[in-house]
């Protein structure tokens, strides 16, 4: 907030207000008339209709057009007006403030319904500005409103007129006469209009200054590729998109949102899947988004809960939603039948073989109060939807000769789970994706790779694998646990996307495999034909692939962790068959989307595959069809030293030295362990803190590796595990390891028994 010499410093820089000139007179000589009138003639429809069009005070873009012609004449409404300039209101300003709100709020119940469907909020409080000048200024834009709020104002407060100009007195002192009120009004503009350079205290008012214009900025549109086709329309339109803002302003998980949403009575009619696709169409428009993992209004959601008038609503689905600016074109050509919005529609989007859609943005087009339906039932523009309509660019988006997906995306993806700005139709990028030399210096410079330990030949190898055939970017990463193969998928993808500056969040995928998979269905969904209108039940591999096929030129990665804990061939079949063949994947049999999901996807090239595995006894083998479309990526390399190097912890060489060396001795027979488990053998030491004494450290080295390494230890008694069990117990009689040396020799014991060494006897 600016202090009051901040305030006056900018009120001498300011002056005249050089630009302004006719407006200010116009504006002073408007509330001189005003003035100068009796109740008598304030009354008169002439007059009243005077007050609702005070341009000269300042013009509302298309909030200036909504309907209120039959207040003129409405006795009721009259009378409250002109009663305002008689009103003795509070001299305390706050208290003030409410009561004027609270009026303000008692006109427009009058008014709306009655007069029209939507509420005239700026121009009501544009007219109290014209009968009340020394309690109101000229601002009634949104953001300009919360610029002048946050200059004046201190942190936290709401915007209020009453307010603004109580601090413009205080710091400039009282004003004498009409021009004065009218020379604070403007400054108020002023200030917003300067906002940024006063914020970063680069302040130049050598320019003239234009005067405000709030007709609108013309609205460029997103591309086709990028819209959403059609919205639907839920019941109560507007006032449901209001509610979902409203339920997110503490707040909220899409989860929780979406059963909260059930839970509301006017909500309760609508299915699971209908009330997720209402949180993404609301997201999709911008007026929620995600931040800490909670959905929260954004200044646009704010907007739309705190105007009666949906602007932001209008310009977002504009902006957003196909082909509605179209049919507005189409519209203010001249006046069209049902029948032919609905031609119009399918000529512009030929998958709408029915009247769903059309029909919804139908709705939409008359909750927004841009269509009016005159007597013989055709749409004609109303005066707000022309005023919109003059906003829209000259060429509009329309549908390319073919498009393979985004004709049938998913609807959640199209509400804004896409990638910003692409489409199926998207050149390829400007700049080529990352060569192995560029990843190699990332992998380098990254501070959290610079503590991985990773092998240059691991790198290159995953590289190629996954570029030399684009068709089949697959890779299965074998071997020892703790390894940091799943690690080397997750860094190189944050690496790979980052050269590209992309979120790698909406880019990577990772999924556990789940033993009891058999078929597809936990990668690609199923559809539902049992729930009360089928539905398809869709997994995020499946949003993952969607996400890639809508955007061919960017790269998307799937990890799948412990792939072989399930029969690879029966739930990754479908992959398997389309990165050989090429062939779309089948997702379900009916001949229109379901959800917006399309019954087949091509296979996106622009899809890493990598796979992750152990090779034990709980895993199944992989067949030949899967290891014929994979490279595969050995694991077995320890480098414990490097490891030890790399923490980020105090070091320990008497407990590294004795780790490395129980390392070595089991290697021999691949029972040896990888960084996970080094890493978590010196952090249960660690725990101890560093009054720890030697004997005592030891002591928690011999029990930690007793319980993460020696578990470890089976199979049938051959001379190599003889040999290794000879070499354990040596070591841990140098190294002090009682514990872990007595599990031994009762391991050992039980194999003339048994013929079988284990842990678990």
């Amino acid at each position: 907030m600016l202090t009051d010499a901040q305030v006056q410093e900018l009120w001498e820089k300011a002056q005249p207000f050089p630009g302004w000139e006719q407006w200010q007179k116009n504006y002073c000589n408007l509330l001189m008339l005003i003035r100068g009138l009796s109740d008598a003639e304030l009354a008169r429809p002439e007059n009243q209709e005077l007050l609702w069009s005070a341009n000269a005070i300042t013009p509302l873009g298309p909030g200036g057009s909504v309907k209120v012609s039959g207040a003129f004449t409405d006795p009721e409404v009259v009378d409250a007006i002109v009663t305002l300039r008689h009103a003795l209101w509070p001299t305390e300003v706050v208290e003030r403030a409410v009561v004027m709100s609270e009026e303000g709020e008692r006109i427009l119940g009058l008014v709306s319904p009655r007069h029209g469907p939507r509420r005239p909020q700026a121009r009501l409080w544009r007219l109290f500005a014209a009968l009340l000048p020394s309690d109101f200024h000229c601002v009634f834009n949104y953001q300009a409103q919360q610029n002048i709020t946050d200059l004046l104002l201190p942190k936290g407060t709401a915007h209020n007129h009453i307010l603004i100009r109580d601090r413009l007195r205080k710091a400039l002192g009282p004003e004498q006469d009409l021009v004065d009120h009218v020379r604070r009004s403007v400054f108020c503009w002023w200030l917003h209009e300067r906002y940024e350079a006063i914020k970063s205290g680069q302040l130049d008012v050598a320019q003239p200054n234009p005067v405000p214009v709030e007709r609108g900025n013309p609205i460029a549109l997103w591309p086709y590729g990028k819209q959403v086709k059609a919205n639907a329309a839920p019941k109560r339109l507007i006032e449901a998109y209001r509610d979902v803002v409203q339920a997110t302003l503490p707040g909220i998980s899409r989860s929780d949102l979406v059963e909260d949403l059930g839970d509301m009575e006017e909500f309760k009619a609508l299915s699971l899947s209908s009330r997720r696709s209402l949180v993404s169409r609301v997201t999709g428009l911008g007026l929620v988004e995600e931040r800490d993992k909670l959905l929260r209004p954004t200044q646009d959601g704010h907007e739309l809960l705190e105007r009666d008038v949906p602007d932001v609503l209008v310009h977002r689905m504009l902006e957003r939603v196909f082909p509605l600016a179209s049919i507005l074109r189409f519209v203010k050509a001249e006046p069209r039948t049902r029948g032919q919005l609905i031609s119009y529609h399918q000529e512009l989007y030929p998958a709408w073989t029915g009247e769903m859609a059309p029909s919804s943005n139908l709705a939409w087009l008359r909750a927004l109060d841009l269509f009016d339906r005159e007597k013989d039932g055709r749409y004609r523009l109303s005066e707000y939807g022309a005023a919109w309509e003059a906003r829209l660019p000259q060429k509009l988006p329309t549908r390319p000769p073919e498009v393979a997906l985004s004709d049938t995306l998913f609807e959640e993806l199209e509400a804004g789970h896409a990638e910003e700005g692409a489409s199926a139709s998207d050149a390829p990028l400007a700049r080529p994706w990352p060569g192995l030399s560029t990843l190699r210096q990332r992998f380098q410079e990254d501070a959290e790779t610079r503590s991985f330990v990773l092998d240059s030949s691991q790198l290159t190898a995953l590289h190629h694998a996954w570029h030399c055939t684009p068709q089949k970017r697959f890779v299965i990463l074998a071997g020892l646990s703790g390894t940091g193969k799943t690690a080397l998928i997750r860094h190189y993808a944050r690496v790979y996307c980052a050269a590209l500056d992309l979120d790698v969040e909406k880019h990577l995928e990772v999924v556990a495999v789940s033993p009891d998979w058999k078929d597809p269905t936990g990668l690609l969904g199923y559809y539902n034909a049992l729930h009360e209108t089928p539905t398809f039940q869709v997994e995020p591999t499946l949003r993952l692939l969607l996400s890639a096929a809508q955007n061919p030129s960017k790269p998307y990665f799937l990890l799948l962790d412990e792939m072989n804990l399930a029969r690879v061939e029966q739930y990754f079949a479908p992959f398997l068959s389309s990165m050989e063949s090429g062939l779309p994947i089948a997702l379900h049999g009916q001949d229109a989307p379901v959800n917006g999901v399309p019954h087949r996807l091509p296979w996106p090239r622009n899809l890493f595959i990598a796979g992750t595995v152990n090779m034990d006894e709980t895993t199944f083998p992989f067949s030949d069809k899967v290891l014929d479309r994979a490279f595969t990526l050995e694991f077995w390399d320890v480098n414990l030293r490097a490891f030890f190097e790399a923490r980020q912890a105090e070091r320990q060489p008497e407990l590294e030295r004795t780790i490395e060396s129980l390392h070595q001795a089991l290697r021999p027979i691949r029972r040896h362990f990888g960084y996970r488990t080094a890493g978590e053998l010196l952090a249960f030491v660690e725990a101890a803190g560093t009054e720890a004494l030697p004997e005592e450290r030891i002591r928690l080295l011999d029990q930690g590796i007793f319980s993460k390494v020696l578990p470890r230890l089976r199979g049938e008694s051959s001379p190599e595990l003889r040999t290794a069990f000879t070499v354990l117990k040596k070591l841990c009689e140098a190294e002090s390891l009682k514990r872990c040396g007595e599990k031994l020799s009762q391991m050992e014991a039980n194999n003339p028994r048994t013929g079988v060494i284990r842990f678990w006897s």
